[in-house]
């Protein structure tokens, strides 16, 4: 969440809207449900990958792969296909990518074995890499200029409320039924975001329209591609031991234990995401990223240690959601501060960065199960906090000579 997105959340607090733009608030509740859904299905995978794994016959590390195309289709789209769809009709983008992502969501459920699954997360992951930022702008759209924060505040809510309810929700239905389900769920979400834009006029504002080269260039910036990489490090170091949960907590956890851990992580997140910004206004970004991958080092090397243990596991998970979700607005605090580019063309290029670290943490993660066994995650999660915290280190040292 960036500064401008804050300072403009808590601007007007006791404005009440007129009645008739009652509506409006309903189009931005409309539009969080498809947030809802795509977090849903991006939290809940960690917990379904041995289901997957036991069902379709391969290694656990080959499962993950479920989550790193997933990650790299949705990086890649969200630079090229928000490109190529800029002239298109904003309502017509929400309602085709919505229904593209429940459709391929079905797929996901049904399929038979792990080619069909991959092709169908590729194909979600590009639809959902279209109506996030889709979603964001008809959200702006859809308020007066004073309520865009509490707007877009929606959106992100809904990927909050994903870690902590939905993908929890997902998980348990994995553990009673199948792994299928928690596709169905995501499905049945994605359809409920598709009825509920039909029902109300959100998609009114046109989408950001900037070239890929546009959205490329602040990358010429030495100073952005640090940051960038620093956020691709952190965010490998992260996922290579989200993904592969369950293999960490398996002995202690079980399926209602797993999902009480994600939803541990999930309110971590939450603070995280709040504290992160807040912070990031008083003291500066570069003071907040520094702790945040210190505790991160901290409780990957930990966590094989109290996987099995009570309160052990859940203090770590929450701890390690505040320290990832305060990471990212500062991130995006400091790359807005370096006055490279348009926010949002820089917001844009740290989402990418996100989803690629989360898919070299996935691919990255599944290669050291398969080779040398969970117990060895924290090693690659450690040296990838490291070598963020080195490049953050050079970074800091630029700035101040």
């Amino acid at each position: 969440m960036d500064d401008d997105v804050v300072s403009t959340a808590v601007l007007d607090r006791t404005a009440r809207l007129p009645e008739r733009d009652r509506r409006r608030w309903l189009s931005v509740v409309a539009l969080g449900i498809g947030a809802f859904a795509i977090g849903t299905d991006m939290f809940a995978m960690a917990g379904i990958l041995s289901g997957i794994s036991h069902d379709l016959g391969v290694t656990v590390g080959a499962a993950g792969l479920t989550v790193t195309v997933f990650a790299l289709a949705y990086a890649i789209g969200a630079v090229l296909l928000s490109a190529l769809l800029g002239s298109w009709p904003l309502r017509r983008v929400l309602i085709g990518s919505a229904g593209l992502f429940g459709t391929m969501s079905v797929l996901s459920a049904v399929a038979p074995a792990l080619p069909a699954l991959l092709a169908a997360r590729v194909l979600g992951a590009l639809a959902a890499s279209v109506y996030v930022p889709a979603a964001c702008a008809a959200a702006v759209a859809a308020v007066p200029a004073s309520h865009r924060g509490r707007a877009l505040s929606v959106i992100l809510g809904g990927t909050a409320t994903a870690m902590v309810l939905g993908a929890p929700l997902g998980v348990a239905l994995a553990s009673m039924l199948s792994w299928r389900a928690a596709f169905g769920l995501v499905a049945g979400l994605a359809v409920a975001t598709v009825i509920a834009l039909l029902l109300t006029r959100a998609g009114s504002g046109p989408l950001m329209r900037a070239t890929v080269c546009e959205r490329l260039r602040p990358m010429r910036s030495p100073a952005v591609v640090g940051v960038l990489g620093v956020t691709f490090l952190v965010m490998t170091a992260s996922y290579s031991m989200y993904t592969y949960l369950p293999l960490l907590v398996a002995a202690g956890a079980g399926p209602l234990g797993l999902g009480l851990l994600i939803g541990a992580f999930g309110i971590g997140g939450m603070l995280g995401t709040w504290w992160g910004g807040s912070a990031a206004d008083r003291s500066g970004p570069r003071r907040v990223v520094l702790p945040a991958v210190a505790v991160l080092a901290v409780a990957f090397a930990a966590l094989p240690h109290v996987a099995t243990t009570v309160p052990g596991s859940p203090a770590v998970m929450v701890a390690w959601g505040i320290a990832a979700w305060a990471f990212v607005p500062a991130q995006q605090h400091r790359l807005i501060g370096l006055g490279a580019g348009s926010a949002p063309l820089l917001l844009a290029l740290n989402s990418s960065a996100i989803h690629l670290g989360s898919a070299a943490g996935a691919l990255s993660g599944g290669l050291v199960v398969d080779t040398a066994g969970v117990g060895r995650l924290w090693v690659i999660a450690v040296a990838c906090c490291a070598a963020g915290l080195a490049v953050h280190g050079i970074l800091t040292r630029e700035v101040r000579a």
